[in-house]
């Protein structure tokens, strides 16, 4: 969304299409950009869950009730810009379980785990779940995803804490979003996409048809594991209870992801339904959402992804 209409783009008379066209062409909110593959944004909180799979992997005995830090505001090294947590609240008492970290979006403790794991782990981690490698195609070209803009992240710790949170230079499709939401389900594989299924002659024989194909193995089951009993715990005791679907187990993530000064925040979800046998992967974004205040994902983007789930699940 927003969508149109394509028949009047498909008449006999030219001068009829260009007309339409040049109509959507010039609409201000942009119908005709396919968001989900041709721009990106900065993720937000969302791209918690890669830095947490990053933590993850660097120690096999890390789980969900392992203790990190989690001060109020994170220093950050040569800049007085410090990291806070969202709307500057605390984040329990200064040292909290991986696992709550995750339910409640602190800011502090993935600045301060991706300062300590350095930026080659965050970005190979990255790299396995389909962010900056090949260029995507399915069969339409896919905007590049990327972590860092000019910033050298090996030597500012800072820029990397705000990157671990989806800030700074950190740039994602919604689709890549889908695609970690969707590895994380798939106990840590992720899935080439493609958009057409099948093509079929005017007989309705099949002429070609898509195979599933492995892209990468992003992380371990184990880890996958780890990360999906988390993102569950967002959805029910976390930041994302608008998400809840009746009789569904439903894992996900919010993000709130500040814009150019001015403009509400986009609102994010990425989300996978049932957990214990997904059958759908999600990730929505609201551009620069209101919600009759500051936009939030949990408030904003997670009851529409709940609406689509349900949709599917339904079927």
């Amino acid at each position: 969304m927003p969508s149109y209409d394509p028949n009047p783009l498909a008449v006999p008379n030219k001068a009829d299409v260009n007309k339409a066209y040049n109509k959507l062409d010039k609409n201000a909110d942009k119908p005709l950009v396919n968001r989900a593959i041709e721009r990106t944004y900065p993720p937000g909180s969302t791209f918690k869950v890669v830095t947490m799979a990053a933590y993850l992997e660097s120690d096999d005995s890390l789980g969900p009730q392992s203790q990190i830090d989690a001060p109020q505001v994170l220093d950050l090294p040569n800049t007085t810009h410090d990291l806070p947590n969202y709307a500057g609240a605390a984040c329990g008492a200064g040292r909290v379980t991986l696992s709550f970290a995750l339910e409640k979006s602190c800011n502090t403790p993935f600045g301060k785990m991706a300062m300590d794991l350095g930026y080659d782990a965050l970005q190979k981690q990255s790299e396995k779940f389909g962010i900056g490698g090949e260029p995507l195609s399915i069969p339409l070209a896919v905007a590049g995803s990327r972590l860092r803009g000019d910033e050298d992240l090996d030597a500012d710790k800072a820029a990397l804490a705000q990157t671990a949170i989806g800030q700074r230079s950190n740039q994602m499709t919604p689709l890549q979003m889908a695609m970690i939401a969707a590895g994380i389900a798939n106990n840590g594989v992720v899935m080439k996409p493609y958009l057409v299924n099948k093509v079929a002659d005017a007989e309705g024989n099949e002429i070609e048809s898509a195979d599933p194909e492995e892209l990468s193995t992003a992380v371990s089951e184990e880890t996958a594991a780890k990360l999906k009993e988390m993102m569950v715990n967002v959805v029910d005791i976390g930041t994302a209870g608008a998400a809840k679907v009746p009789g569904v187990t439903v894992g996900g993530k919010t993000g709130t992801a500040e814009t150019a000064d001015g403009r509400d925040p986009h609102a994010w979800f990425i989300s996978f339904a049932p957990a214990e046998d997904p059958k759908i992967a999600v990730a929505l974004i609201v551009e620069s959402g209101s919600a009759g205040g500051e936009a939030t994902g949990g408030h904003t983007a997670a009851p529409i992804a709940k609406s689509v789930m349900e949709a599917v699940l339904r079927r």
